[in-house]
């Protein structure tokens, strides 16, 4: 049923790409292999500042505010900086740089008529890397430990996924890539 798309908790995303992509899922495969397989994206709403998409609009207005943005941005370079941790919600995670881009996006879907539930974190733009149980767990600590990543990469598709029940099979719903004026296609 449409009007039902958004029931599983939807979030929308930016795809990392290869090798970077590869690189994230090779640390979860060797720290939480039930995540390995997961898309690697860096969130925009559904973590922090913005909600999951709230459930019963239309998704011609959803789909539709995601094509505007896309169309509004170029495709852009990031990296990976350090591993950090989010010591209230269990997550280990890749920072991401620059992060203007990222809060820039968020603020153009904060802005757009698509609604969100209520998030009381404020956003970090970052990768998941693990989820953990606790402080004291040692793959956090073992991963606090490892070297950056030395891969950059391009951002250049945002994509609207929801999840099922067990939060680890992706949905895809919509995708849509970014301007290509900056690389010459008009």
């Amino acid at each position: 049923m449409l009007e039902n798309i958004f029931a599983d908790p939807t979030y929308i995303v930016l795809n990392v790409p290869s090798p970077a992509a590869d690189a994230v899922r090779e640390i979860r495969r060797q720290f939480e292999p039930a995540r390995a397989d997961m898309s690697v994206e860096i969130t925009l709403a559904g973590s922090g500042g913005l909600g999951t998409v709230l459930e019963g609009q239309s998704p011609e207005t959803v789909f539709a505010a995601v094509d505007r943005i896309a169309a509004a941005t170029e495709p852009f370079s990031a990296y990976f900086g350090e591993i950090n941790r989010f010591s209230d919600s269990g997550i280990c995670y890749y920072t991401v740089q620059p992060i203007e881009p990222f809060v820039e996006m968020q603020q153009m879907l904060a802005e757009s008529p698509v609604l969100f539930t209520p998030c009381s974190f404020p956003y970090t733009p970052h990768c998941t890397l693990i989820l953990y149980e606790d402080e004291q767990d040692l793959r956090l600590q073992e991963l606090q430990r490892r070297p950056r990543l030395n891969t950059g990469f391009i951002l250049d598709t945002i994509s609207v996924y929801s999840l099922t029940d067990n939060m680890l099979e992706p949905v895809l719903l919509h995708r849509a890539n970014f301007s290509m004026k900056l690389i010459g296609y008009t």
